[in-house]
């Protein structure tokens, strides 16, 4: 499945996109400094090694499964491309519950975003990712959005206030990065 507008194409995961992957997890890791930078924190060589195994045996299966999946069954995400089809990130769903919290059983929909490609930043392509991956899920049904930063992500508040989120969340200290304490943010926005 594609979606796609002047700016950014939105496509299904393919096989291909794993090798990038793997390049943004282990080289090109500056996205990790803003998206869960505590995921990252503090392992061993060892754990990221068994992270990154785990990590492309469920790329493989993402890739097994878009190959086969029809254009009209509902999609959690998108890989973002150039108009020209440059991958450059991600978009994806999730489902929350009531606390906020990341709950497979819950019945708010929250939405997220990667750009790790730097050289993609600034033009426009989040916004625009976004945008589409909105107008998508509004098609499916969903009269309501949310997202989720923590206070220390400037840019990801910045895109979420620009397409009309407001914050609906804050949880105190929620998480520590490079040794500050941060809140956790919600945002939600009406369809």
């Amino acid at each position: 499945m594609i979606l796609k507008d002047d700016t950014v194409l939105l496509r299904d995961f393919k096989r291909e996109d794993i090798a990038k992957r793997i390049e943004w997890e282990t080289e090109k890791t500056e996205w990790q400094l803003w998206d869960g930078p505590w995921e990252y924190e503090g392992l061993t060589e060892e754990q990221k090694k068994e992270e990154l195994q785990k990590y492309i045996k469920a790329m493989e299966k993402w890739a097994a499964l878009y190959e086969t999946l029809p254009d009209e069954m509902p999609r959690k995400s998108f890989q973002i491309c150039t108009p020209e089809g440059e991958y450059v990130g991600w978009c994806s769903s999730y489902f929350i519950n009531e606390d906020f919290d990341s709950d497979k059983d819950g019945d708010r929909l929250a939405i997220g975003i990667d750009l790790p490609e730097e050289s993609a930043r600034g033009k426009g392509l989040a916004t625009h990712a976004l945008e589409l991956f909105m107008a998508y899920l509004r098609k499916l049904g969903f009269t309501e959005l949310y997202t989720q930063t923590w206070s220390g992500n400037e840019r990801m508040i910045g895109l979420a206030e620009k397409l009309g989120f407001t914050e609906c969340g804050r949880e105190s200290k929620e998480c520590t990065v490079r040794g500050q304490q941060y809140d956790g943010l919600t945002f939600r926005i009406e369809l």
